[in-house]
């Protein structure tokens, strides 16, 4: 059983790896926008907003098709949506057909989000699931990390380049194909067992929602503006942008092994202790003369996100009944995305 457990886990935290692939290409817009330099800076910041809208249309989408299809076919097609999405870009010349192809990798990520932490749910209870979920975080920090990281220095060797690095999804393909068990969806499972619980969300969820939504707008900001922030300031290159997301996403990766400890010690202020983390990372950044402190409030800003996420995943999760936990994930998930989406339109003008 602890085998089979194993070889789940492996399964989840693999697709985790990719459901913040969105901000894989971040630390090279600066390079993207200059080969693009007819357009503004908005349409380029569309390579990472136009996937998280498409996000928001698909994370309800497939809450509901877990009810039909089994959990490990919808991951299978969300991580070959994620490559296909993420690598042909790289080929094209048209930016318009780049967006095209930046849709599929949203439809991709949008599935793999809620399932992976669905995947949790199912699997896992209790204080193993804090545990699971906040590893989960971890895993997707430690992809984060490795993509920003990357792409950043292909950025150097070519603008296309820095699309390569959605090939990561191979490795996620490999492991959900060997590892996932297949599972009945929701319906025929209710129907084998004569059950026909009605699947409904709670207030708390919506709240939930709400709270990511909000958090999200703001929580964008630095894989937004970050490239564009230090080469406006001359405090570094494409590669330096992409050093700083890759520590805020080690950060994130370091808080998330530790998260079930922090949640049994902090209970209900858990979430509030991230938030604040947020405000302390981006005064830092806002106010850094160089790219010690640009790191250091990275970091801390990937302590926030990790501990926000989990903490919120893991209320969602314990907030409906287990057979509602998809839909109600993928709501969740789908504030955090339309929070992210509206950020740039939002903060631009404020900036301005």
């Amino acid at each position: 059983m602890e085998k089979g457990k194993t070889k789940i886990k492996l399964a989840i935290f693999s697709s985790a790896i990719l459901m913040m692939g969105v901000i894989g290409i971040a630390s090279g817009l600066h390079v993207i926008g200059q080969h693009f330099n007819t357009l503004p800076q908005t349409s380029i910041q569309l390579l990472l907003t136009l996937p998280c809208i498409i996000i928001i249309v698909v994370n309800p989408i497939i809450g509901k098709l877990q009810e039909y299809i089994s959990m490990k076919a919808l991951v299978l097609f969300g991580v070959v949506c994620f490559l296909v999405g993420g690598v042909v870009p790289g080929f094209l010349q048209s930016f318009s057909m780049i967006l095209v192809f930046r849709g599929i990798l949203g439809i991709g990520i949008g599935t793999v989000q809620v399932l992976s932490s669905a995947l949790v749910a199912a699997y896992f209870e209790g204080d193993e699931r804090s545990k699971i979920m906040g590893q989960q975080t971890s895993a997707q920090m430690i992809g984060c990390a490795v993509m920003v990281f990357v792409s950043g220095y292909l950025a150097l060797a070519g603008w296309n380049f820095t699309f390569y690095v959605h090939l990561l999804g191979v490795i996620s393909l490999i492991c959900v194909a060997a590892f996932l068990p297949y599972t009945k969806p929701v319906k025929g499972s209710k129907a084998d067992s004569g059950n026909t619980e009605k699947i409904s969300l709670t207030p708390a969820s919506l709240g939930l929602a709400v709270t990511l939504f909000i958090f999200f707008i703001g929580g964008m900001i630095l894989a937004t503006y970050l490239a564009f922030f230090i080469a406006d300031k001359n405090l570094g290159t494409a590669a330096d942008a992409g050093q700083a997301t890759m520590v805020f996403a080690i950060g994130g990766f370091l808080i998330g092994l530790v998260f079930g400890r922090i949640m049994r010690f902090a209970k209900n202020a858990t979430l509030s202790i991230g938030l604040f983390m947020g405000v302390i990372a981006y005064l830092l950044i806002a106010f850094a003369p160089s790219m010690g402190l640009v790191y250091v409030g990275s970091l801390i800003y990937g302590f926030s996100v990790s501990v926000v996420i989990a903490s919120i995943m893991v209320a969602t999760s314990m907030s409906v009944k287990p057979i509602a936990v998809p839909l109600a994930m993928s709501i969740v998930i789908t504030g955090q995305n339309l929070g992210s989406f509206l950020c740039p339109y939002i903060i631009t003008p404020l900036a301005a």
